[in-house]
């Protein structure tokens, strides 16, 4: 019985550490910058877009192609920051004893 005891209460911690870490994975957000940091894309743990900041002197420097181009890689780094971030996490979570 100390046995099985011991065993759940093992079980308990391993989830209580495994949401522990999920709170924090979740709150993260990702970072992606082009045009020198002119333009700043930020994502949340999901890859998902929640801020986009541009510079008036990105808006007056770049044309209409460029600036859409700085927005999508700003964009585009946040988003495969996330993923990384995701699937590191995910690999973490699958790692006994991790």
């Amino acid at each position: 019985m100390e046995e099985a005891q011991a065993r759940l209460e093992a079980l308990i911690a391993a989830a209580e550490r495994a949401e522990a870490r999920v709170e924090e994975w979740t709150a993260a957000e990702f970072t992606g910058r082009a045009d020198g940091g002119g333009i700043v894309a930020v994502t949340d743990a999901l890859g998902v877009l929640t801020r986009l900041e541009i510079s008036p002197r990105s808006r007056r420097k770049l044309d209409a192609t460029n600036l859409a181009a700085a927005i999508l890689a700003a964009i585009t780094t946040a988003e495969e920051a996330a993923a990384a971030s995701r699937d590191e996490f995910l690999t973490d979570l699958h790692t006994p004893g991790a």
